[in-house]
């Protein structure tokens, strides 16, 4: 009889309930469009600018958009001659402002409400390794700033192929039925949700079976974005991106945040619940802490500015609220196992249907970042409500089970 295989560590996250989060990237509702990120990234006068990567038009949900937000929120302020900036938040796009303010001598200063650097990368130790349970690949490789900065760095990246998953417990999507899915929504009216053309497609789906096609939408939307698809935007909700030559980085994305973070003025522990604009002068508070600058950068996550945390005055104008009523963020969480033995497949990447529709997970292979069979694997759709309660152990039991159940038949 086989021996199964021990789980030796693992970790989870919990985006969905992370008051500095609030859900794990930004999207677009049936409401809205592009034209809603860059509203929400345009300069409030002088003195005030939101970035992040629910700013970029174009390279929104990725950490490199997060940092090239971050370095455009950092001219504005140079180009104004503002010789002291508060940066608020030390995620990606927060580090890349302050460093480029700071290379020009600017002094700048960063309020950080976590205990850590990094925002939506979160670097955590898994029985003796070191992994991502934020952002893990570094997309659209070929044109990545970031990945440029990974070479210089020396860091080794591990190519991952999104487009050719094992599929474990069914039967693979056929060819030809993602271009179909692509067609319909870029056809579907401006306000159409991504479930309104669904509807449409299942009650005429030749040559497509109803099954093919609830598998096509939980694999390449609800997967990618963890919100109802009755809220996603049919036109605009499925942005590129994934798929285009990532690769994850063996020790994390905390190797890049360490170096960005080197030598700044960082202050921890620092959340911000205000932001007073006043003739020549921008007040930041947060508890008792009241700080000054010339100018601020706000670089928090879209659905914490959504949820009014941060109180402007005065009020943000009416294109950046109405552009934060038609972006929201969905819930994807992620698990970190780590065995002594593998009982998988060789391949690299996986995926796992159900146990019900809507309910899909995907699985990275991270055993070559240093030889100990490791998996990765990201959880979307309804089922998190049953799966992620109790203990981080007790989670990490269940994942291991539905792991285990779909792979070792094989």
């Amino acid at each position: 009889m086989s021996i199964k295989a021990r789980l030796l560590g693992s970790a989870v996250s919990h985006w969905g309930a992370d008051p500095w989060a609030r859900g794990s990237w930004s999207l677009i509702g049936r409401h809205g469009t592009p034209q809603d990120r860059i509203a929400l990234g345009t300069p409030v006068g002088d003195r005030l600018r939101i970035a992040g990567e629910a700013t970029h038009p174009t390279r929104a949900g990725m950490t490199h958009g997060a940092y090239e937000q971050g370095l455009a929120a950092a001219a504005w302020a140079i180009e104004r001659g503002h010789p002291g900036v508060l940066v608020v938040g030390a995620g990606m796009a927060g580090l890349a402002a302050a460093r480029a303010l700071a290379e020009r001598g600017v002094q700048v200063r960063i309020r950080e409400a976590r205990d850590r650097i990094g925002g939506r990368t979160a670097g955590v130790d898994v029985a003796g390794g070191a992994f991502d349970l934020g952002a893990n690949w570094l997309q659209q490789y070929d044109d990545n700033v970031l990945a440029r900065l990974a070479e210089r760095l020396g860091l080794t990246t591990v190519v991952t192929d999104f487009t050719d998953p094992l599929v474990l417990n069914a039967h693979p999507i056929p060819h030809g039925i993602e271009d179909d899915l692509r067609d319909r929504l870029a056809a579907a009216g401006p306000q159409a949700s991504v479930a309104d053309v669904l509807g449409d497609w299942l009650r005429a789906p030749a040559p497509w079976t109803p099954d093919q096609i609830h598998r096509l939408a939980d694999a390449e939307i609800v997967m990618d974005a963890g919100v109802p698809l009755t809220w996603l935007s049919a036109r605009h909700g499925f942005e590129p991106g994934v798929g285009e030559g990532d690769r994850w980085i063996v020790g994390g994305y905390r190797l890049l945040t360490a170096h960005l973070a080197a030598g700044l003025d960082i202050r921890l522990g620092r959340p911000v619940d205000r932001i007073d604009v006043q003739p020549g002068t921008v007040v930041v508070s947060g508890g008792e802490v009241r700080e000054a600058a010339d100018a601020v950068i706000v670089t928090v996550p879209l659905p914490v500015l959504a949820a009014g945390a941060i109180t402007f005055d005065p009020p943000l104008p009416e294109s950046h609220r109405t552009a934060l009523s038609h972006l929201g963020a969905g819930r994807v969480e992620k698990v970190i196992l780590r065995f002594d033995r593998r009982f998988w497949p060789e391949h690299g990447y996986y995926r796992v249907h159900g146990p019900a529709e809507n309910c899909i997970s995907e699985w990275l292979d991270a055993t070559a970042a240093d030889g100990t069979p490791t998996l990765v694997g990201l959880f979307a759709g309804p089922w998190q409500d049953t799966l992620w309660t109790g203990s981080d152990d007790e989670i990490a039991a269940r994942a291991t089970e539905i792991i285990r159940a779909a792979a070792e038949p094989w």
